[in-house]
Parts: C-alpha cells; sequence; structure tokens
C-alpha cells in the first residue's frame, strides 16, 4: 500500500470511532443508568462505519482489491450506507443488495453515493440473500464479495469474520475508558455487535441480547423448545417484524451461534410491538405478546434514535426493574432519519 493510501486510511481511522458515549435522560428505575453508545453520530451514520473502514483496508492490504474495483455487498439497509459511502471515498464501484421494502430513507441515501442496486423478494427479507449471491457471483467474476456477516467456509459452514469482529471491539473499549459495564444490551442482528464488544468486556458484564418476538432466532437456539411451549406457534411463523437491523429466521449466522454457543449471550429478551402483538393474537387468539415490553412505546429522550436503539432502551429499562444501581450500555446503531414513518 502507497504512502498516500495509507495517510487516506489514518484520515478516516480519525473521523471513525471515538463516539460520544451519553446518558439516558429518561427516568430508569431503582438508581440504574443506561449509557448510550452513539455510534449514529460517527460520520456515515452507524457502527459500519467501523466495520466497512476495516474490510477495505484489509482487503486491499491482501491485494483482494484495489481502488477502481467493484465490490458487492448485502445489507437490510444500516450497512448498506456505510458500504457505500466508504466505497465512493476510496474509489471502488459498489454493488448491494437490499430487501424489497426497505425504508425508502435509506434507499436514497444508497442512491446518493452512486451505489449499484439490487432488490431481494420481500417475503424473504434477508433470508433472501445466500441465493442472489449464489447466483450473482458465478455470473459476475469481476466484483469482490465483503461479506460482512460471515468468514471464510470450512466445509458445508461459514466462520465468523474475524475482521468484522475486531473492529467492533472498539466500542467497548471506548466504553470502559469511562465507566465499568454491568449489563451490555446488544441487538441480534448478524450477531456481529454481540460478540465483538462482548468479548472484550469483563467476565462481570452480563450480555442480555434482545430481538424481536417475530423471529427469535438466538432466544430459540439459547432455548431450545421453549418458544413453542410458551407461545404455541414456531419462530418465523409471523408475517415479518419492522425492527430492521435484528434478528430474522433463515439465515444460520456464525456470529449468532457463537454468542450462544460460547455462553457469551446470557439471556435472551423478547421485544413486540403493536403489529407483532395484533398478528399474533390474530394467528393464536391468545395475548401472550402484549405482555412483552413493546419497543414502539412512546420513548422520551430518544426520539432523534432508530428503532434498534428505542428498542436497547426499553429492553434496558426492562432489566432496571429488577436490578439496581447497575450501569447499561445499549447501541445507538442509527438514527431515526433512516427509516420510514
Amino acid at each position: 500500500m502507497t504512502e498516500q493510501r495509507t495517510d487516506v486510511y489514518a484520515e478516516l481511522r480519525i473521523r471513525i470511532g471515538h463516539t460520544p458515549l451519553v446518558l439516558y435522560q429518561g427516568i430508569v428505575p431503582n438508581n440504574n443508568r443506561i449509557w448510550i453508545k452513539r455510534e449514529c453520530d460517527n460520520p456515515f451514520g452507524s457502527h459500519y462505519d467501523r466495520v466497512y473502514l476495516a474490510l477495505f483496508q484489509h482487503y486491499e492490504l491482501l491485494g483482494k482489491i484495489k481502488p477502481g474495483d467493484k465490490v458487492l455487498e448485502t445489507s437490510s439497509g444500516t450497512a448498506g450506507v456505510s458500504c457505500a459511502s466508504l466505497a465512493k471515498i476510496l474509489g471502488y464501484e459498489c454493488h448491494l443488495a437490499v430487501p424489497e421494502g426497505v425504508d425508502k430513507a435509506v434507499i436514497e441515501r444508497i442512491k446518493s453515493e452512486g451505489a449499484v442496486l439490487y432488490f431481494t423478494p420481500e417475503k424473504d427479507y434477508i433470508a433472501g440473500f445466500p441465493a442472489f449471491v449464489r447466483r450473482f457471483l458465478p455470473q459476475h467474476p469481476d466484483i469482490f464479495f465483503l461479506n460482512h456477516s460471515m468468514g471464510k467456509k470450512h466445509g458445508i459452514a461459514y466462520s465468523n469474520n474475524e475482521v468484522v469482529l475486531a473492529s467492533l471491539e472498539g466500542i467497548a473499549t471506548e466504553v470502559l475508558d469511562v465507566t465499568p459495564v454491568h449489563y451490555y444490551l446488544p441487538a441480534i442482528g448478524n450477531g456481529s455487535s454481540i460478540v465483538g464488544p462482548g468479548r472484550v468486556l469483563p467476565d462481570s458484564t452480563i450480555v442480555v441480547a434482545f430481538e424481536s418476538a417475530q423471529s427469535a432466532v438466538a432466544y430459540n437456539l439459547k432455548f431450545p423448545g421453549k418458544y413453542q411451549e410458551q407461545f404455541s406457534i414456531d419462530p418465523g411463523t409471523l408475517p415479518r417484524h419492522k425492527l430492521r437491523g435484528t434478528s430474522f429466521q433463515g439465515i444460520d449466522f456464525p456470529h449468532i451461534r457463537t454468542a450462544v454457543e460460547t455462553g457469551l449471550i446470557q439471556d435472551v429478551i423478547l421485544l413486540s410491538d403493536a403489529e407483532v402483538t395484533a398478528n399474533y393474537k390474530a394467528a393464536t387468539g391468545r395475548d401472550d405478546f402484549a405482555q412483552l415490553p413493546h419497543w414502539d412505546t412512546s420513548l422520551p429522550f430518544a426520539y432523534e434514535y432508530g428503532r434498534s436503539t428505542r428498542a436497547g432502551i426499553v429492553a434496558a429499562l426492562e432489566i432496571a426493574k429488577k436490578v439496581a444501581g447497575k450501569n447499561m450500555l445499549v447501541i445507538a446503531y442509527d438514527k431515526a432519519d433512516r427509516y420510514d414513518y
């Protein structure tokens, strides 16, 4: 890598990361504190800025890609903005596969960065990505797949993407420079924001991940059979949830399996919303989902944040009812302007 190129990455490393850590200003029970790591203040709006800065530099150093090349990524939204934005700055032609029906605000932002978009079926959501990639890559051998969600394939299974996980460790180390963390509440998306920051937190930190009750991917792995016993349906039975960036049945993400199988996740909070609760009642005639915490309830001092961040605060407030005097960490993954309302 040339000295000039090294300087480009050094300048981006100055801009990305070291995001503010702020206290949630709403009422928190039992003298607990909810700390919000504002990854939404990264220059391109999310923790994925860290991820794609690391991926582009890693593959350049390996000689896999160079400026002017074409790269492919899959995303439900937020990752796509970071990928497209950094690709433009670094001189790459970015190709992105996203599900139909993704928020128009995200699509317009991605388009503004000059990315080429492909749409997978809305009904499949992110579960449509594997079929797309298997079909697309052989037809486009000149396009390099960044594959932030998974690492190299070993046998029939993918591994963790260590470049991604290492890039996200900085979230936790930056927080620990300011305050101890007793509870960490990450969203269950592809699992990277659980494993990356979670593995550098001290053993005393309790990791409680959250996800939509519609999907319950990690919940079902952590507590086999409990979901069906509790709710009388299988995870993923209900129409797709709208908590973009969190889990969805259909892809076996290695980061999620690692988080569960290594015991990094100690518990999982299921969240519902008005639509998922109504769908559950229509399907079963029961009100069980109405008793779950709802991420779409009115949440003061959190209006600027996106859905997953508000969901994390709701999950933290749920834990705060049961403990006292604890520091709880939530990631501000993105802002509300990334969503259609």
